[in-house]
């Protein structure tokens, strides 16, 4: 089976580059999406890109999404969550998220039964429906936190899974806890150091300093070009992140420690040299891994 209609409420970056490349598939599903800025809506409309647009402030989103086989929440943690409860008893098939924290979003679709939570690993620091891909999520991973008392139909299920490996994505599946564990360390640990860099630098109050920039500190800072108001949103739903940070002050304090002229500088190179092995490990952009090699979930959750 395929999902004949698609609801997306919030089309921003993300969302928005769903939209496209769920517009791009051979079999163009009905595409319904939600969204408070009008602009997003007026550009949606005059580019076709959707069937039928609409304002959540204005429509009821339960209603609006009634008769589709899929919908997609592409909005920050919190309002996942607050959203979710209103869609009770609902007859979709199936609902699912993007949010980058799945604890809190898990626990608010208790009882509902046709959820399973999503969080698409891809994303720049654009912002908005001007900033959507749809080559977004082309062998992206795509991971997937069903709840315990999920009762997703099997075929339904497994078409999820088409659908998202149609548009690109590597699919893995993993618990709410060790998600948001690995997430506070690849990402949002990740934001909060380029954030903190970035401001680091604002507070010199030298405007020689951004005509000296190379590379280094451009690379590291991109992501500090993130949206804040959504960072604050993703930062403060993050429950492992505040224990991740602790972990990276404690390292930041070696390193300054390792930099006592009382200290060989072995000890120095070993740990750039342990940093340097593990990030020439990390495959890049869309050589990642071969698409065909996709079929399967892998599933695994953190070492006990």
């Amino acid at each position: 089976m395929h999902f004949r209609t698609i609801g997306i409420l919030g089309v921003g970056h993300i969302g928005g580059s769903f939209l496209k490349a769920f517009r791009g598939l051979k079999e163009v599903p009905r595409l319904v999406v939600g969204d408070t800025e009008e602009e997003t809506l007026r550009v949606i409309r005059e580019n076709d890109w959707a069937d039928e647009v609409f304002n959540p402030l204005e429509s009821a989103p339960e209603q609006v999404f009634a008769h589709c086989d899929l919908v997609l929440f592409a909005m920050p943690p919190a309002a996942v969550s607050q959203i979710l409860p209103r869609f009770s008893g609902s007859g979709i098939p199936l609902l699912s998220d993007v949010a980058s924290v799945k604890g809190p979003v898990l626990e608010a679709a208790k009882g509902l039964g046709n959820f399973i939570g999503g969080h698409p690993m891809a994303g720049t620091e654009g912002v908005g429906i001007g900033a959507a891909n749809p080559l977004l999520f082309r062998n992206a991973a795509f991971i997937l936190c069903e709840p315990e008392d999920c009762r997703v139909r099997p075929e339904i299920r497994d078409a999820y899974h088409a659908l998202l490996k149609e548009i690109g994505f590597r699919l893995f599946e993993m618990d709410a806890r060790t998600h948001d564990h690995r997430l506070a360390l690849i990402s949002h640990l990740p934001h909060v150091a380029s954030f903190a860099l970035a401001e680091l630098a604002a507070m010199e109050k030298d405007d020689l300093l951004k005509d000296l920039i190379g590379g280094g500190f451009r690379d590291t800072t991109r992501i500090a070009a993130s949206a804040p108001k959504l960072w604050t949103e993703i930062l403060r739903a993050s429950p492992a992140l505040p224990e991740v940070l602790d972990a990276y002050i404690r390292r930041l304090q070696q390193f300054r420690a390792l930099l006592s002229e009382d200290r060989p500088s072995t000890e120095l190179f070993e740990l750039l040299h342990t940093a340097e092995s593990y990030r020439r490990q990390i495959p890049e952009g869309l050589h990642r891994v071969p698409h065909a090699a996709s079929d399967e979930i892998s599933r695994s959750s953190l070492p006990t």
